[in-house]
């Protein structure tokens, strides 16, 4: 089978939006370029997954606590290329805020290792043609009277391979079907219309798009799907399409989260995570897991033969970043105090909309045939059943370089 991941988007869409008064450069600059440069790719790759790991954790539980009832899926990966890109322009506070939100570790680590890690992160997935498709742009859709320094346009280019595009923000539909366009084409037409409208004084917008389509290393059979019962709460129930495959894999129960961890690979490296709270569980699972030691999840995972099921459905979310990135302290970018003073200095700029829209999808389509009609050894005994059929955690995860695409909650699959 194949499961498609349809992120996308991730978008941070940053809208950075004219104030109305000129101001000119500020002081304290930043130079990426005088940081040591002794440490390799393999270090700025470290340095830059740990914090987005750290970001993905902190965003979690943010969420779990604002929206206890609710789905939600993002790309913490995503969100955190399209605020690194912007803090190429951000100076004072507004950097500083920046990087403390998204876990930066500056006092031990250059800002240039981490746009290095993102650097090398991005010719990884370009270069990738292992059994899945991951796809990332960058793009700068910029005013035409604004004025971008070449310093900015330089490291965007250089760090994020982002392309700057012309955009007459004046005329407000054009801009906007501009950018959806774009959108629409870099996520093979799985996010449509993301922007609906754009403010009057629009100078700059940072798009980042990430579209992934995975196979997985061992199909399942779409004869084998059944409608069955998907226990949303005690009082509940609703009906969904389910996928169920006997075979080898990654499992363990965690006591310290009260949950059942199942990891199902695709092909390429690329994991998909499942944890399934206990009946009734699902915030007690949320606090366990703030606590879990990485040596208690290596010794509750181990591989062994089991019966899995998972839902096939899809899922939509949108998120405001605006609102729920200053409960993480970035606040200041957001506002008339935002000094990006390092993108222009034809004026002063602040990120009045910032966007992230996340397509998940799960289906049988599937282009190993022979994978899907793959029996298993019978055993004497039958193996456990794992059904993923109540409110659960997933996680999709590069394994071999440690970076986490995609993180969300699913209480209801059928919304």
């Amino acid at each position: 089978m194949k499961l498609f991941v349809f992120l996308c988007f991730s978008q941070a869409l940053l809208c950075a939006l004219v104030c109305g008064h000129h101001g000119g450069p500020h002081d304290d600059d930043h130079d990426h370029h005088d940081q040591p440069h002794h440490k390799n790719e393999s270090e700025a790759l470290h340095q830059m997954s740990t914090a987005t790991f750290k970001f993905s954790y902190s965003f979690f539980y943010h969420l779990a606590a604002s929206y206890p009832h609710d789905n939600f899926f993002y790309s913490p990966m995503s969100i955190s290329i399209a605020f690194s890109l912007l803090s190429l322009g951000a100076k004072s506070k507004t950097l500083s805020q920046i990087h403390e939100g998204l876990c930066y570790n500056t006092s031990s680590n250059s800002e240039e290792m981490i746009h290095k890690g993102f650097q090398k992160l991005l010719k990884i997935f370009k270069g990738q043609k292992d059994g899945f498709k991951l796809d990332m742009a960058n793009a700068l859709f910029t005013d035409n009277n604004l004025n971008l320094l070449e310093e900015f346009k330089d490291k965007v280019k250089k760090f994020y391979q982002s392309e700057a595009i012309a955009t007459d923000f004046h005329k407000v539909q054009e801009a906007v079907d501009q950018i959806n366009s774009y959108v629409e084409k870099k996520t093979n037409g799985n996010i449509k219309d993301l922007l609906d409208n754009l403010e009057p004084l629009t100078a700059l917008v940072i798009i980042n798009t990430v579209f992934f389509k995975g196979s997985w290393v061992d199909a399942f059979n779409v004869d084998h799907t059944r409608e069955e019962d998907f226990h949303v709460d005690e009082n509940t129930v609703v009906k969904v399409p389910m996928m169920t495959r006997q075979g080898e894999y990654n499992i363990g129960y965690i006591s310290e989260a009260e949950c059942t961890v199942v990891e199902v690979p695709y092909k390429g490296n690329i994991t998909a995570i499942f944890m399934l709270p206990d009946k009734g569980k699902l915030h007690d699972t949320e606090k366990g897991l703030q606590n879990l030691t990485e040596e208690a999840w290596n010794n509750a995972m181990k591989s062994r033969e089991i019966i899995l099921s998972i839902p096939k459905f899809s899922f939509s979310g949108e998120l405001d970043l605006v609102k729920e990135l200053k409960h993480l302290g970035i606040t200041d970018v957001f506002s008339d105090h935002a000094d990006l003073s390092g993108i222009t200095e034809d004026s002063r700029l602040k990120v009045s909309k910032a966007v992230h829209k996340a397509v998940l999808k799960m289906d049988e389509e599937g282009t190993e045939a022979s994978a899907a009609t793959a029996v298993g050894i019978t055993k004497i005994s039958l193996p456990q059943h794992i059904k993923i059929n109540r409110p659960f955690f997933i996680s999709i995860y590069k394994k071999d370089i440690s970076v986490e695409v995609f993180s969300g909650r699913i209480i209801n699959p059928t919304k």
